[in-house]
């Protein structure tokens, strides 16, 4: 194959990235927007030493998973790469994905969401001027390049609302000194963070959108002068009111500060926590310990359940968020340090009955498995929101004497390729 080769093709199947599958000569073909079945002309635009990219010049047949897709940006934004696929089939090639990766391992089909569009309750626009005009929007895939846009179909209502008003009222100087705008939406509020290398008139700007916006409750000022692609800096400055907003979880009520995680899918996350308590059988004298605690929204849920819980979070801004979360929800079981889980694990003396881990992407560091190794838990609760390294951490606590007993699907994220797990692994009993 040569690049701008035309080829007809018929796809066979779906990567977990959304990409058709064909092939040519017994070659590769990677082709986005093209679906299981379908037949089209193709033209390569990329390739490789085993493998190529093309692009639909012409479909030919359509398979009936395919739909329009709801946003007109569909096509160039990175942020949602399953926009022409209906929901149901979504779900299906979701658990195909997870069936071909976990094939040894007791596996229950993905929990569907009820509310598949408009579900976000946080985003992160990047911002900049081209052409003597703002562009706001994401990023095209594998791209710098902005895709502008007015609205996003699965950001909320109220967050599209916000965007659109700055995107229409920013300054061409004030949008050259921002990088990314940051919007999240709580229980009632609204929390705008700009993002950028300095502070052009926002105060002036903010006044303005606080008295169209009378929702808003928190807006900040982030400096962030790096070269990487970290969006948030360390410095900032209030702007307006506070640096945290009200959200709430599992019933209880969420102080929320702007450089926390919190999940992005509100009523999928009363779901995925409610799997999380009940494949771990809690029982009323559980010592139980969070890793990777975050605001400290899952050991609180769990709390009601055990004897106690101890949490560990590393960014110092969330730990004080969970320690406030736990007084202002009155629970005296539950407490949060401050601390890398890696060195918490090294040092932690106490018995634990159920270990929780929530990591980031990446998954679980071999030290870290080590570590909880030396922890000893009975059993363990992983939540994880990338498959592959949860795959391979899963194998590497088999390898140590942990076995994971039943392994729950959530769809977090519809319309993107993203899934949320949820693993109970279990301590192999000696024969």
């Amino acid at each position: 194959m040569k690049k701008n080769e035309q080829y007809t093709v018929e796809c066979v199947a779906l990567t977990d990235l959304a990409a058709g599958v064909c092939r040519i000569d017994e070659e590769a073909v990677f082709v986005y927007d093209l679906l299981p079945g379908e037949k089209a002309r193709i033209q390569i635009i990329k390739t490789y030493s085993k493998y190529a990219i093309g692009k639909v010049i012409e479909r030919l047949t359509t398979s009936h998973a395919r739909q329009e897709p709801v946003c007109p940006a569909a096509k160039w934004c990175g942020g949602c790469q399953m926009q022409h696929i209906t929901y149901a089939e979504q779900c299906g090639f979701k658990n195909q994905w997870l069936q071909d990766l976990f094939r040894t391992y007791p596996l229950l089909p993905i929990r569907k969401a009820e509310e598949p569009l408009f579900y976000r309750n946080k985003a992160q626009f990047p911002v900049q001027v081209r052409n003597g005009k703002v562009e706001m929007g994401f990023y095209r895939l594998h791209s710098n390049t902005i895709v502008d846009t007015k609205e996003c179909f699965i950001q909320s209502p109220a967050i599209n609302k916000v965007f659109l008003w700055i995107k229409e009222h920013i300054s061409l100087e004030q949008a050259r000194c921002l990088r990314h705008v940051m919007i999240r939406e709580g229980k009632e509020h609204i929390q705008v963070v700009f993002i950028g290398e300095r502070n052009i008139d926002l105060n002036q700007f903010t006044a303005r959108m606080t008295k169209r916006f009378s929702e808003i409750e928190s807006v900040v000022f982030n400096e962030n002068r790096r070269n990487d692609n970290v969006i948030l800096g360390e410095k900032y400055d209030v702007l307006y009111k506070n640096d945290w907003i009200m959200a709430e979880c599992m019933g209880n009520r969420i102080k929320l500060h702007f450089k926390s995680f919190f999940q992005v899918d509100p009523a999928q996350t009363e779901i995925l926590y409610q799997t999380a308590i009940d494949l771990a059988q809690l029982k009323k004298e559980d010592r139980l310990v969070e890793l990777y605690a975050g605001t400290g929204t899952i050991g609180m849920a769990m709390a009601p359940y055990v004897k106690e819980v101890t949490g560990v979070e590393i960014v110092k801004e969330a730990v004080d968020n969970a320690n406030e979360n736990v007084r202002l929800n009155h629970i005296e079981n539950c407490s949060y340090i401050c601390q890398d889980a890696t060195v918490f694990a090294r040092e932690y003396e106490g018995e634990c009955d159920v270990l929780v881990v929530d990591p980031p992407r990446k998954g679980l560091s071999e030290e870290g498995i080590g570590h909880i190794e030396r922890i000893a838990p009975k059993k363990m609760i992983y939540i994880s929101c990338n498959p592959k390294t949860l795959r391979r951490d899963l194998d590497r606590l088999k390898e140590r004497g942990y076995d994971c007993s039943i392994l729950q699907p959530v769809d977090m994220f519809p319309y993107t390729t993203g899934i949320e797990c949820v693993a109970l692994i279990e301590k192999r009993k000696e024969r």
